[in-house]
């Protein structure tokens, strides 16, 4: 029999590409050995080493920075934008504590130079003041300061004590204190908007928060007379912080505070006053009360209602028994 040794060898050749191809696919099909049970695989991800400034809370405009307001937070170095605040740049938080925000800031949102204003900057006041406000300054001293007790953002009432004319025999001048403005803000003491060590001190000027209108009287009382400052409570009231009784105007005669000073026939005090009296011929002066001059009229109305009633009943009464 005769084999042809070139068909053999093609045989072979066969065998072996069908052996090497059934083991490839016998590796690519195989599952893969089981890992450990409980492995974690861990990544470390390297924080990045620059942090800057961002806001802690959301800052609305006019706000007051305090440092709680701001923290330091990781920021990728590719986003880095030269007007951010760098830890590394040597700028400390605190240095922006006290001053006032002039755009709204977002939590999150990096802090920026141009969007604070520190005090004694240009534009700070400017930067305080909500909108339709006015600044406005007067002199004061430890007395009409409340002893320096005081503080930015306190609410005041402002007292005007000055001298008026009258109509008197006795005199020709009296005095006077009035209530012009209630419930005003403190936006400053001397050129400080903030009192960090809450130490009372004497200042030398108040700087108040009132409408164009509040700052023209305050501008004509200040060459009137002498201008105080009557602090606020800061309790709530019936679930209103301003009392009712700020609705009401009230003045101080000097009248009212001693009794040994003349009323005056222009009126003084407001309750008592006096009226010429003429008896034959003789003329006089009558001193007057008003509250019970009122409450004399108010009682002899009651008793003409009374009177008639009583009338009318009787008059019925006779009716009946005609």
């Amino acid at each position: 029999m005769n084999i042809n040794i070139k068909s053999i060898v093609l045989i072979g050749i066969a065998l072996v590409v069908a052996g090497i191809t059934a083991i490839l696919a016998r590796s690519l099909i195989a599952k893969p050995e089981p890992t450990t049970a409980g492995t974690q695989i861990i990544e470390k991800v390297t924080a990045s080493k620059m942090k800057i400034l961002v806001a802690e809370n959301n800052m609305p405009v006019g706000h007051f920075v305090k440092l709680e307001d701001l923290v330091w937070q990781s920021w990728p170095d590719e986003t880095v934008h030269e007007s951010y605040i760098q830890e590394d740049s040597g700028i400390t938080a605190d240095s922006f504590s006290g001053a006032v925000v002039r755009f709204a800031t977002s939590s999150g949102e990096p802090i920026l130079a141009n969007r604070l204003v520190k005090p004694g900057n240009s534009g700070f006041m400017a930067a305080v003041l909500p909108a339709g406000k006015r600044a406005v300054s007067i002199r004061i001293t430890a007395t009409t300061g409340n002893a320096g007790f005081i503080f930015p953002g306190d609410k005041v009432d402002i007292l005007l004590t000055h001298e008026v004319a009258i109509k008197d025999k006795d005199r020709k001048k009296a005095r006077i204190s009035e209530a012009i403005l209630r419930n005003v803000r403190i936006l400053a003491i001397n050129q400080r908007t903030d009192n960090p060590t809450h130490t009372p001190s004497i200042g030398q000027t108040a700087t108040l928060e009132v409408t164009p209108k509040e700052a023209e009287a305050i501008s004509l009382a200040k060459n009137i007379g002498e201008l105080s400052l009557i602090l606020r409570s800061i309790n709530i009231v019936d679930g209103k912080p301003n009392s009712v009784s700020d609705a009401v105007q009230t003045a101080t005669w000097d009248s009212d505070v001693s009794s040994q000073i003349s009323t005056g026939s222009s009126g003084g005090a407001g309750n008592n006053s006096s009226v010429e009296v003429f008896r034959g011929g003789v003329k006089g002066t009558q001193k007057l009360n008003f509250n019970q001059l009122m409450e004399q009229a108010i009682k002899s109305g009651q008793s003409s209602s009374r009177g008639s009633g009583q009338n009318n009943n009787n008059d019925v009464s006779s009716e009946e028994t005609e």
